[in-house]
């Protein structure tokens, strides 16, 4: 998943013009805490990439090799961003694991606090023990 500004990068344009192709639905996006979450293959529908065909490119590249360090640099950019995503998403999914525990925790307290009735014995059950 893409967020707004991956996105964009992805497919090389810009934040405003994602945002609106969500807003106009040319393009569809779930917003998870006030971000937007887009799916590759819809972003890849909604914003094909023109790719030139292999002849096109084949005299360009045997010509120079700097378009192929270009092509690697923003690749690597591009992954690098990737990775970047998928660690604040994997970060999240920690957290809200670790809350989840928590959460899980402390109702088996209450749980095993209601079970063990702890309440404080009365004066005449304690004077008849």
């Amino acid at each position: 998943m893409f967020t707004l500004g991956t996105a964009a990068k992805h497919v090389g344009k810009s934040k405003p013009t994602i945002s609106k192709a969500i807003k106009d639905g040319k393009l569809s996006a779930t917003k998870v805490n006030g971000v937007y979450q887009i799916d590759p293959s819809e972003l890849d529908r909604a914003f094909p990439r023109n790719s030139p065909s292999k002849a096109q490119t084949a005299p360009l590249r045997a010509s120079s090799g700097s378009i192929d360090v270009a092509l690697a640099e923003q690749r690597n950019a591009h992954l690098e961003a990737t990775v970047e995503e998928l660690k604040a998403r994997l970060d999240d999914m920690k957290a809200e694991r670790d809350q989840a525990l928590q959460d899980a925790r402390e109702d088996r307290n209450k749980v095993m606090a209601l079970l063990e009735d702890q309440r404080p014995k009365s004066f005449w059950a304690k004077m008849f023990k």
